[in-house]
């Protein structure tokens, strides 16, 4: 019997070289996944080995070496990695991983895509991996396409549908706060018009934002087209007369004055407004141009207000929103209420989409 040892990129290469080699009658007693060199930190690269012969034993003898062959390969397939917790970053738990994974264009294309977008690699690793094993239980036939929508499914799950989903505004008093120049006096415009025009809501404006004049001027002259009542509140006492003086309009519009949202009187001073949030609709309004480290930061910040409802604002002076996925990815408690795309009141105002997220940050 003349035996060889074939070693090749992929089980089809090897395959095509053993009937090169040794002729269509070929027998392939065992295969095994041998290492060379890395896979992008993750995996290392690996090449097939083939053991194959071209004089067959007779076919009891075949069916005993396979059966042996079969047996010692089950040590070497893929670890069956449990489906990564949200926001737990992925970690090896077997020896065995670093001889696993070979390395498909089209895998570190969609990684490097999704690192240039600004996803953090704890949130993608975890994704190529996933791809990897889909990737070879295709026996490597899957395409661009298909390892695309793969990834796709995965993030739609992991964001979860249910936090982007559209609804009526139903809090009686709306406040947005947020860090200077996230849009926050436009979005509360643009959320004020939509409940005049589009609901016939009887609303009033309160802002709390006496530190810019213009802001001041801004919401007065929304408030003179709606035809709405505005106040201005100086003080905490101020505020919660005014409070108790249009409780009984639809919805009441707040706005707050944009600091630096790492100074922690200006988020006791908020907190004292808002009281315990049962009574005051907080949103938390965060730039989509903000890079994950200050968004984070942002939102560990406003934690101690219980906020749960978060506005996008600029969606449209981004071409990155790899950030926004990874901080959506480590706060899952977060709801997005709304998208803004623009300086239009009240046109640019959007109900979130999961979908078109995940579709903007692949390119599509």
């Amino acid at each position: 019997m003349k035996m060889k040892k074939i070693i090749a990129p992929t089980m089809a290469q090897a395959i095509e070289k053993v009937k090169q080699e040794l002729g269509s009658d070929a027998v392939i007693f065992h295969t095994k996944k041998v290492t060379s060199g890395r896979f992008f930190n993750l995996f290392k690269k690996e090449n097939i080995e083939v053991l194959a012969a071209s004089d067959p034993e007779p076919e009891s003898a075949i069916n005993k070496k396979r059966k042996k062959a079969e047996k010692e390969s089950k040590e070497l397939l893929p670890y069956q990695y449990p489906e990564p917790e949200l926001g737990i970053p992925f970690r090896r738990t077997d020896a065995k991983v670093d001889r696993l994974f070979s390395d498909p264009d089209a895998i570190e294309r969609l990684r490097s895509k999704l690192l240039d977008q600004g996803m953090l690699k704890l949130d993608t690793d975890p994704l190529m991996q996933i791809l990897i094993k889909k990737w070879y239980q295709s026996d490597e036939q899957m395409n661009q396409e298909e390892l695309t929508n793969v990834l796709k499914a995965q993030l739609i799950q992991r964001l979860d549908p249910r936090r982007f989903q559209s609804a009526a505004l139903s809090d009686h008093f709306v406040m947005l706060v947020g860090s200077t120049g996230v849009g926050k006096t436009t979005t509360l415009a643009k959320l004020a018009s939509r409940a005049v025009l589009d609901e016939g809501k009887k609303i009033a404006f309160i802002t709390a934002d006496t530190y810019r004049i213009a802001a001041i001027d801004q919401l007065k002259m929304y408030a003179n087209i709606l035809g709405a009542p505005i106040e201005i509140a100086y003080t905490e006492q101020d505020f919660y007369a005014l409070i108790n003086k249009f409780s009984h309009f639809d919805h009441v519009f707040i706005d707050t004055a944009g600091r630096n949202f790492q100074n922690r009187a200006y988020i006791s001073e908020l907190l004292k407004l808002a009281g315990d949030g049962s009574q005051i609709g907080l949103y938390l309004v965060v730039s989509a141009t903000t890079k994950y480290e200050d968004m984070n930061a942002l939102i560990n910040q406003f934690q101690s207000l219980n906020l749960s409802k978060i506005i996008l604002s600029k969606i449209d002076e981004t071409t990155s929103y790899g950030a926004i996925v990874s901080t959506l990815l480590r706060h899952p408690q977060l709801h997005i209420a709304y998208i803004t795309n623009g300086q239009d009141v009240p046109d640019d105002l959007r109900y979130p989409n999961v979908r078109e997220l995940i579709n903007l940050m692949l390119g599509d």
